[in-house]
């Protein structure tokens, strides 16, 4: 059979023709590249993270007075006689609260009483002696003095003077007998009389002391508001009156994941959960040893595993605004720190850095960041807002263009 021959048109025809599907296939080689290479870009695998602010932390609390002092029924003091102030009262410090009496110290009283007017007496006696004692030594001491007077007046050279010489030397002796007896007595009643005063004054001591707690009371050590318990009047372990200072101040309690973030004069947000309440206050106190370790699983051991237990810590919040005792808050603590991914960090001998992602292409950026175990802590370097890389690899280098997921 012989083999038909292309007219010249027919040529033309398939020469565009084929024209065509070699521009078609160009076209399709040149999409196909270009979709396989942006689907190389877009499986890079690499991850962003904008960085922000650490969310803050949020503690419960309860609102308590600064200060409470309870007043316990003293027996020691007797019986409460008077309550003297009223429930609710504002009192301040050194008001009296409570008023005691003491029979068995008043009947005390009664009996060292008795014994004072015996001692009354005994000094008045003493006394008397003592004035006797020194009339007669002032007696027997003038007869002294007038016989040595006369003693030496008498002229001895006659006969009836030597005898009467003789005679005054002999009463001059007497009365010198007379008037250290004399003295002696002065000596002893006034060695007497001390001894009486001294009973007396130990006596009248005692009654007073005793007196003293015939009657006593007892005074607030505080300002603030009292309250009154009438059961305590009679039961030694219920307290007739507590005094509640009218500041306040909040208890809060964080975990030891959370410990470390709690500073001294930290400024914090108060809100209520009865109210839509902010109020501003200041970390006060932090202890520094544990509550006891509160167990986290209760029932984990009888069902055969091993009950963990996470420790809490105390703090003290000022509030700005006086709150209502009893009240449940919650503790808000800004978080100033921004957190970086720990396999976000790069480090070439001492120099931190990571590679922020900016219009497409990543830059290189020198950081100052802290370890913190699972991440690093931003010192310096970035900014709120800023984004990164977070899952760098050895191959990306500053300023190549990445894609991103």
């Amino acid at each position: 059979m012989k083999k038909r021959k292309l007219t010249k048109k027919q040529r033309i025809r398939w020469s565009i023709i084929a024209g065509v599907l070699v521009l078609v296939l160009f076209i399709g080689a040149f999409v196909y590249s270009r979709m396989k290479s942006t689907k190389n870009e877009a499986s890079s695998g690499y991850q962003t993270v904008v960085l922000k602010k650490s969310d803050p932390l949020t503690f419960n609390g309860i609102v308590q007075a600064t200060h409470t002092q309870d007043y316990y029924f003293d027996q020691t003091l007797g019986k409460i006689s008077e309550i003297n102030i009223q429930d609710g009262q504002e009192v301040a410090s050194g008001t009296v609260l409570l008023s005691y009496t003491n029979n068995e110290y008043q009947e005390q009283a009664d009996e060292q009483s008795t014994n004072l007017d015996k001692l009354y007496l005994a000094v008045s006696n003493a006394q008397e002696m003592l004035a006797i004692a020194q009339d007669k030594q002032a007696k027997e001491q003038q007869k002294l003095n007038t016989a040595t007077t006369n003693y030496n007046n008498t002229d001895a050279n006659s006969e009836d003077g030597a005898a009467k010489k003789e005679q005054y030397q002999q009463e001059k002796t007497q009365y010198e007998s007379s008037v250290d007896a004399a003295n002696d007595a002065v000596v002893q009643a006034r060695q007497a009389l001390e001894s009486a005063n001294v009973e007396l004054s130990s006596a009248n001591q005692s009654v007073n002391t005793i007196r003293g707690k015939v009657s006593s009371t007892v005074t607030s050590a505080t300002a603030g508001i009292a309250y009154i318990n009438e059961k305590g009047k009679n039961d030694p372990s219920v307290p007739v009156v507590k005094v509640v200072s009218n500041d306040v101040t909040i208890e809060a309690k964080a975990s030891e994941y959370d410990y470390p973030q709690v500073h001294q004069d930290a400024a914090v947000t108060i809100k209520p959960i009865t109210t839509n309440q902010e109020i501003g206050g200041t970390i006060t106190h932090i202890n520094k040893l544990p509550d006891q370790a509160s167990e986290a699983a209760g029932q984990a051991g009888a069902a055969g595993s091993t009950a963990s237990s996470v420790s809490n810590y105390s703090f003290i919040v000022k509030p700005a605004e006086n709150l209502q005792y009893g009240y449940n808050v919650q503790v808000v603590l800004p978080l100033n720190e921004i957190r970086l991914p720990k396999k976000a960090v790069r480090k070439t001998g001492e120099t931190q850095y990571v590679f922020a992602y900016r219009k497409g292409k990543v830059e290189e950026v020198t950081v100052q960041a802290e370890n913190q175990g699972d991440y690093f802590l931003l010192k310096n370097g970035l900014k709120d807002g800023d984004k990164i890389i977070s899952n760098p690899d050895k191959s990306l280098r500053d300023g190549q263009e990445v894609a991103v997921d």
